[in-house]
């Protein structure tokens, strides 16, 4: 029985919600093949977890947000988990209460509480992340090379040299799918016109400080974001995060559905609606990547990761660690 059909187990036989904690002691007493196991000991070892106990509550949490067959109720703290039925699924009830999560997640303004355990869990695990995120070696080639000449020509946005290696990049990153089906980028004209028109803009945004971002920096950005015109297909928000961030890099990360959306929300959704998707945009900035990259103790780490520049190729800025760090977490998954 794996380590997942285990938990299942557990929370099937509890009748009630339970909670990871409650699910961890279970374990301890009637399941000790999970507990102390080589992989917590190393990890304990290496800084990761306080104790042995952390590291199998970690690896419950774990379980239970990427396992489709648990449901987490995070309205109570700690959270209490139970496992999701084809009575669920079938309930109007229960339809209509998942939407309603879901949308208030993407539109409701930005609650500090809601981001409170990832931010915390990044900046807990970042040396483990950041470990995983390289020993996976998934993003190579092309798709380091634009991104990095992207960013080293920004200081003229309007420039083809720089809007050519942003187009690039973006389609080295798996944003223009060959065939009828997948995104599809704009044509480089539309996407060059587009941002010929935000020029003066770009010039301002790029003096923005993440530390210090107010009500008219917000607004200069939600113009940009509204006048890029770079996907021909579906939403907005991951290409305008992306061509934002070669441009922007200390205060827009690049989002996108596979690790952004998924790890904060458990769900990969867009809305294709420019002011919903604006507003999904400016809460993850502002309520998960600027409280991370604000803390002290992270920024002093960052920067020694991106003094290493042939070590950690990757590491171009403070936003984009936190996104790599993001993509480390799920690479361990996997």
């Amino acid at each position: 029985m794996t380590f997942t059909d285990t938990v299942m187990k557990i929370v099937s036989s509890a009748g009630d919600p339970i909670t990871p904690q409650e699910i961890r002691e279970v374990i301890k007493k009637d399941h000790p093949e999970f507990y102390g196991t080589q992989s917590h000991i190393r990890n304990v070892e290496k800084g990761h977890y306080r104790d042995v106990d952390h590291a199998l509550l970690a690896q419950i949490y774990a379980a239970v947000r990427t396992h489709k067959h648990f449901f987490c109720d995070s309205n109570s703290k700690p959270m209490k988990i139970s496992l999701r039925t084809n009575e669920m699924t079938k309930s109007p009830e229960r339809v209509e209460l998942r939407r309603q999560r879901r949308q208030s997640w993407f539109s409701s303004p930005v609650n500090a509480a809601q981001f409170e355990q990832k931010i915390r869990d990044i900046l807990t695990n970042s040396e483990r992340y950041h470990e995983a995120y390289y020993k996976a070696e998934t993003f190579r080639g092309p798709s380091l090379y634009f991104h990095q000449r992207a960013l080293e020509t920004r200081q003229l946005p309007g420039s083809l040299t720089h809007l050519e290696y942003v187009y690039a990049t973006l389609a080295s990153w798996g944003m223009h799918r060959m065939g009828k089906r997948g995104s599809k980028m704009q044509s480089f004209d539309v996407f060059h016109r587009s941002i010929e028109r935000l020029q003066d803009r770009l010039v301002e945004a790029q003096k923005f400080n993440f530390r210090k971002m107010n009500d008219q920096n917000w607004t200069l950005l939600k113009e940009i974001f509204e006048g890029l015109n770079v996907m021909a297909s579906g939403a907005s928000l991951v290409g305008n995060s992306k061509v934002m961030h070669h441009i922007l890099p200390n205060v827009v990360p690049p989002i996108d559905r596979e690790y952004t959306l998924w790890y904060l929300f458990g769900n990969k959704t867009i809305k294709n609606d420019f002011e919903r998707e604006w507003g999904l945009m400016k809460k993850i900035i502002s309520g998960f990547f600027i409280p991370i990259v604000s803390n002290r103790e992270f920024e002093a780490t960052a920067m020694r990761w991106i003094a290493k520049k042939d070590e950690y190729p990757w590491d171009t800025s403070l936003m984009k660690i936190v996104d790599n760090l993001v993509i480390g977490f799920k690479k361990l998954l996997s």
